[in-house]
């Protein structure tokens, strides 16, 4: 029995959603989309190339000697019949071709005009009869509306299709020049210098009047700071050529500078609403088409940011990949390089040679160090030996006199009535005082006197000079002189220096009680006493600045002739005191009943005065101040009272 046939159903294909396809632009080619292309903008006839349209018309109409279909005799393209074109040949043409085949994309704003008005002589409904809703006429007036107005053409231009590819990295450097010269030429489309609404604006400024006479034309705009403007200047104009590999380096150069400082024209408006699907004339309120206009200025700064980075991309690659710059990098790289080593080179020079020289300066450093040692060792030797034969000298001057001495008096050991001292004692201080002022040949020349090194040595012939200890004890009294006169000498030089000083001091103070007071330094002087009162610190200092900065004399007055014109204006309005004879216990009086008061009194009250301030209780402040200056308190409050009515009168 056959086995039945079992029949399985194939799942159906996992299609992708069509949000999911990957949308690609298909480059067209080829002869059969050509001839369709073709067909289509009405170039040639639908039966074109067939063996029908060969019968009728005879012959093939690009033959040899003849023009083609869309060619006139002169060999220019042939215009467009737009009223033969259906609705969908229309659409397929843009506003330049649809005033004039032969207009370009960067036309002027007078070419533009005139193609318009070629193009009104043929569709105008007045020629050709098919009313003022003659779509025809519609497209061509339309085409005029957004050519004409710079904004809109700018607008337009930047949606028309544009192949903004770059060339990929490593691109050979054989093709450098094939690759990327085309797409930096295809890229000046959307210079500055290509911008429509600059060129209508150049356009009108060209054809401005001249301003009336006797007005000015008001400047707009001001200068701005920053580098801003060089750059606009150098993308201002046409970029030097893209040239080959025999172009200069400077040309070279100024050609990437344009495209560093590039500024692109192009306007993604259109682009941004098509893409935001918002459409601001269907906005139902001023709400809503203001966030439709906030996101499609959000969509346009998104795709001048993207374009601008294709740019700076292109830029890049080609900078890197050009060999031009290849090879001035290289140039640079090792120039660099051979700097750096010479520079390098001159370092290491110059650090061996100051090397050299710190070594040389050492080592003459070192043999003036080991010289001025071995000196100082010497020096050191010499006079160490100097203090070891000064050493010996006194040592044998001392056991020379007291040998004399002893053989002066073999059975007593105190003094005769002959020998030059009195008592031992003196004996010795002499010695020692001639020890300590005399040198080592003096002190050798006494001991030869006294008989020398051999009178004390045991076995000796030679005997002590007992009759020199005169000549010792004589040059003994000389030193001491000697040392008084000095000391003498230094005490009359000290007094000479100090009655100098004090006579120059007599004197400069002659001079300052020389100059006389102006009235102007009175009143400042009485204003500066009853400013400053008794006790404060400084009291007189204070009281001389305070005069010389009131009156701003030349010569600034000093604490001194202060003070002294204060006391001579208080002793000469100081009435006579009227004391008794005979006062209180602790009071003194003169024998003739009246007290003068002396500049030194004077001084001692002003120093009790600040010694003793107003704040202490007032009876005992003026007993202190009388016992201080040795008067009595009424005298002192008198004289007080005295020297201040005296200040007030000299205000």
């Amino acid at each position: 029995m056959p086995q039945p046939i079992v029949v399985t159903p194939v799942s159906a294909l996992d299609w992708p959603a069509d949000d999911e396809l990957e949308e690609t632009v298909i480059q067209c080619a080829g002869s059969s989309f050509l001839a369709y292309e073709s067909r289509l903008l009405g170039r040639r006839d639908f039966l074109h190339g067939s063996s029908f349209y060969q019968a009728q018309n005879g012959s093939s109409a690009t033959a040899k000697g003849q023009p083609a279909e869309d060619e006139d005799a002169g060999g220019k393209k042939k215009e467009y019949d737009l009223l033969t074109l259906s609705d969908r040949k229309l659409k397929k043409l843009s506003y330049y071709q649809v005033l004039s085949r032969s207009l370009p994309m960067h036309a002027s704003t007078e070419e533009v005009r005139k193609a318009y008005h070629k193009a009104c002589l043929k569709y105008h409904p007045d020629k050709t009869g098919r009313g003022e809703e003659d779509a025809v006429f519609l497209l061509v007036k339309a085409a005029f509306d957004t050519l004409s107005d710079p904004m809109k053409r700018r607008s337009y231009d930047s949606t028309v299709d544009f192949d903004e590819k770059i060339p990929p990295e490593g691109v050979p450097e054989e093709d450098f020049y094939a690759e990327y010269g085309p797409v930096f030429q295809r890229n000046l489309r959307f210079a500055a210098f290509n911008d429509p609404a600059k060129q209508a604006g150049n356009k009108e400024n060209d054809g401005e009047a001249s301003p009336t006479p006797g007005k000015k034309k008001k400047k707009k705009g001001g200068k701005k700071k920053g580098g801003g403007n060089d750059a606009k200047a150098k993308s201002a104009g046409p970029p030097p050529p893209f040239g080959d590999d025999d172009t200069p380096l400077e040309q070279v150069h100024a050609f990437y500078d344009f495209w560093v400082h590039f500024d692109s024209w192009r306007d993604f408006s259109l682009k941004a609403e098509k893409e935001t699907d918002h459409d601001l004339e269907s906005a139902d309120c001023r709400e809503e088409k203001r966030w439709m206009k906030t996101e499609i200025d959000r969509k346009m700064k998104k795709m001048k940011k993207d374009e601008m980075a294709r740019i700076n991309l292109l830029v890049e690659r080609a900078m890197a990949a050009d060999p031009r710059l290849r090879r001035e990098r290289g140039r640079a790289a090792q120039e660099k390089k051979e700097k750096e080593a010479a520079k390098k080179q001159a370092e290491e020079e110059k650090a061996a040679k100051e090397k050299a020289e710190r070594e040389k300066m050492e080592a003459a450093m070192a043999k003036q160090k080991a010289e001025e040692e071995s000196k100082k060792k010497d020096a050191k030797k010499v006079k160490e030996a100097q203090k070891k034969q000064l050493r010996k000298a006194k040592q044998l001057f001392r056991k020379l006199t007291m040998a004399a001495y002893q053989a002066s008096n073999p059975n007593d050991s105190s003094i005769g009535t002959d020998d030059p001292w009195d008592d031992l004692e003196k004996m010795n201080d002499d010695i020692e005082l001639l020890c300590d002022k005399l040198s080592m040949m003096e002190l050798t020349s006494l001991s030869d006197i006294l008989g020398g090194p051999e009178a004390v040595e045991e076995g000796s012939n030679v005997s002590i000079n007992v009759a020199a200890l005169a000549d010792v004890k004589e040059c003994a009294v000389e030193t001491a002189a000697g040392a008084e006169r000095q000391s003498l000498l230094k005490i009359q030089e000290r007094n000479q220096a100090r009655k100098k000083a004090d006579d120059k001091a007599r004197e400069a103070k002659a001079a300052r009680a020389s100059k006389p007071w102006t009235k102007d330094e009175l009143g400042a002087l009485a204003k500066g006493v009853k400013k400053y009162p008794p006790g404060g610190s400084n009291r007189w200092d204070s009281i001389a600045l305070f005069v010389n900065n009131l009156c701003k004399q030349p010569d600034p007055r000093t604490k001194e002739e202060c003070i002294d014109k204060y006391n001579q204006i208080a002793s000469s309005a100081a009435p006579p005191s009227t004391a008794p004879a005979s006062g209180a216990a602790g009071e003194k009086s003169s024998g003739d009943g009246e007290d003068a008061w002396t500049e030194e009194q004077d001084a001692l009250l002003q120093e009790m005065l600040r010694k003793f301030p107003a704040d202490m209780e007032k009876n005992e402040r003026w007993k202190a101040i009388a016992k201080g200056v040795g008067k009595s308190k009424k005298e002192c409050v008198a004289r007080y009272k005295a020297i201040r009515e005296a200040l007030r009168q000299g205000k």
